[in-house]
Parts: structure tokens; sequence; C-alpha cells
């Protein structure tokens, strides 16, 4: 009775009739309008945790390892570690790979200009599809080149500033105890969008730098190790934290094991702000949504307070009667959260698509909003919507038990 007596106050196609239907409009566009910017509040918060994220790892994998003054920025000492520590690393269940590197300051100095930046020298181990996705022109020499390891990559910002291009030749200088003077040829150049990292480093052969600081083959500034799922980064933590401490026994050297989210701390506090937001956001949008729905229902309730007092003296139970209204509620919160993932959906991978709202790269460190759908969240949040709201729904029907029979029947 009740499933029929609601779609007979609510209407099949043409919605509910009478002077509470501006009322069930604005309910369901209240409905519609927070779901719709939760879901995007959503979307563009896991979108810069994901894009910020996977930059970052793409300059440094998950795990740096360095000699413990270097972490500490305080000298220029290199790791030792050998193919045999490598493996080792390797055999760690949630290490993936493991890439040597050399980081050296420079100075390229051009006719058009001069700009320091970070040198970041690597070897075949080195995971390169990162910097493949945004090479622009160009790219990393094959083994086959005549360059040796007279090659850099830079990045389109430091190009710019520079006036090189593919195929340019600079002046790169090293300084260490006496100005070395290296003269480099442009292969590649890259844009992650990521501006701070963009206008901080280039790319070069790993080699060079190692025979520039007069360092052995083992040596090193530091390993990258990537793990097979972020996820279970402290776990990994531990694994390497195993493997450098039974070294560093060996060896009396001490190593400087950092997550990325120690080594860029800053960055990710800043998107643990944006979290406190998105709760702001979402619990705002579910009063507004709350609020809009309570009104809507009062107003149903009021005009039909004849109909509910036919009803009780019919012999209707007051709980009866609250099912009939909670079953109409559910009706125009469903119609809204359709509407709402709709709105929400569409605009979100347009965004995704098209990317028509700018942002700012030096800001922003991403030169447009990024959007991140999940078919996990979006059914969660509409579960919780969905049940939150039928829960508010209680209080407006409470006004039910209320009425009296006789006088709602001689109201109307």
């Amino acid at each position: 009775m009740e499933k029929f007596l609601a779609r007979r106050l609510y209407g099949r196609d043409e919605g509910v009739k009478g002077g509470s239907r501006p009322a069930i409009i604005i309910a369901t566009a209240g409905i519609a309008v927070g779901l719709a910017v939760m879901i995007l509040t959503l979307a563009v918060t896991r979108g810069f945790k994901s894009q910020i994220r996977d930059k970052v790892m793409g300059f440094s994998q998950h795990i740096t390892v360095t000699n413990y003054y270097v972490g500490m920025g305080t000298v220029e000492d290199p790791v030792g570690c050998t193919d045999s520590v490598m493996q080792e690393l390797l055999s760690c269940s949630l290490v993936k790979l493991v890439q040597p590197f050399v980081n050296k300051p420079c100075i390229v100095r051009t006719p058009e200009a001069f700009h320091g930046f970070m040198l970041k020298g690597i070897n075949g181990l080195y995971d390169r599809s990162f910097l493949n996705r945004y090479m622009l022109d160009g790219g990393f020499p094959e083994p086959e080149d005549s360059l040796g390891n007279n090659w850099m990559v830079v990045s389109r910002t430091i190009a710019d500033m520079l006036g090189l291009k593919v195929g340019s030749r600079a002046d790169v200088y090293f300084m260490q105890g006496q100005v070395r003077i290296r003269r480099l040829t442009v292969t590649g150049i890259y844009e992650t969008g990521f501006l701070e990292y963009d206008r901080m480093f280039g790319v070069t052969g790993l080699e060079l730098l190692q025979r520039l600081n007069d360092w052995e083959p083992y040596e090193y500034t530091g390993l990258e190790i990537g793990l097979t799922d972020i996820g279970k980064i402290d776990d990994g933590y531990g694994q390497v934290r195993i493997v450098m401490n039974d070294l560093e026994e060996k060896t009396g050297e001490d190593y400087f094991v950092q997550t990325l989210y120690d080594t860029h701390s800053g960055l990710f506090a800043w998107l643990d702000v944006l979290d406190l937001n998105v709760w702001i956001i979402l619990t705002l949008m579910l009063g507004i949504a709350g609020f809009t729905m309570i009104s809507g229902l009062l107003i149903i309730i009021f005009e039909r307070t004849a109909t509910i007092g036919t009803l009780k003296a019919l012999g209707a139970s007051d709980r009866t009667v609250r099912k009939v209204f909670l079953r109409l509620a559910s009706y125009i919160i469903i119609k809204g959260m359709m509407i709402g993932n709709v709105i929400g959906i569409v605009i979100s991978l347009v965004q995704q698509w098209f990317h028509l709202v700018p942002l700012d790269p030096a800001n922003y460190y991403l030169d447009s909003v990024p959007m991140q759908l999940g078919v996990g969240w979006l059914v969660i949040l509409n579960v919780v919507m969905f049940l939150l709201s039928m829960l508010m729904m209680l209080i407006p029907s409470a006004v039910i038990s209320r009425i009296v029979p006789s006088k709602s029947i001689r109201f109307e």
C-alpha cells in the first residue's frame, strides 16, 4: 500500500502536483547540485594527488638511498653500491627496480643567457618511461650514437631560458675546486608541467658525472628504488632498511633511506590540507542537500494534511503513513542523485579529456585542473549520500504523528 500511495502522490511522469511542486523541484535540485559538487571535489582532489605523486615518483621513485651526509644536505659524498647490493635489494618482495644516479649542480651558458640547475646522471638501468612520456622533441641517445656521454636532455623551461633546441651544443660549467667545462649536445627536450622540477633538472650520462667527481664505477649519489605497490611503501621501506643495515655493518658506512613522502614532505603536507578541504565541502554539501530535502518534505506533508488525516481515519497507523512519505522522499532523492551523477561525471570527463580549466604551473605544479574518476568511490559516495539523506528524512516525517484526523479533515 505504501508504494502505491507514494507513486500516486509523486506521479509516474509529471512529478508531484499542486502547490508543493516548486518545493520538490528545489529539493531535487539541491540533491543534484550537492552530489555533483561532491563528485567534482573528490575527482579534483584524487586527480591532484595522483598526478603530483606520479610526477614526483617519475623524478625520484618511491624510496631513495643516499650517503647519510648527502641526505642531510651537507656534503657531496658517494654511496658505494656494487651489483651484488642491487641484486640483494631486488630480491626484496616489494622491490621491482633499483636504479643508480649521480646528481651534480652545473651552470649552462649560451650566447642568450646562463642558468644553473642540477644535472642527473643515469645509465641503462634507469626507467626512462616517465620522461619519454613527456618528451616534446628528440629523446635519449641510442647506445650506438657517437655522442658517448656528451649529451643532455633538458626541460622546455630550461631550453627556452637558454635558447636551446635539439641539436644545440652548450658549454656546461661544473664547480668542483676548479671550474670544469664540458660541451654537451642537447638530444631531447621534455615538459612535465611540474614547473618546480622542470626548471631544476636536466639529465645526462652517469659515467660523465662519475668521472668529473673522480668516483669509482660503483659509486653513486644514491639509489632510487621502485616498489610494486605504493600502498605498501612503509613495508617496502622496512625491507630496504634491513638490507642497508646489513651493509652498514659490513662497510661501516652510514646510509640514509627516505621515502618520497619524506623527501617531499612539504608537498604532501599541502596535499593533506586538500583532504581537510574535501571533508569541509562534503559536509557543507550534505547539509545543504539535507536542508532542501527536509524543507521539501515538510511542505508536502503540510499540503497533504487532509490526505494524512483521511488515511488515519481509515485505520492507517502513523508508521504506515510515515513509510508513504519516506518512500516519496526516496523517489525525489534518487531522481536528484541521478541528475547529480550525470552532471558531475560529464563535467569531470570533459575536463579530463579537453583540459578546459587551466592552472598556473608555478603555483599548482600542473597546467590544468586534474580529474580522476573511480567506480569504487563513486558507488560508496552514492550509497552514503542516499542513506544519510533518508536518515535526515526521519525528522520531518515525525510531524505526521502530530496530525489529528478530526482537525485535519475539518481544516480541509
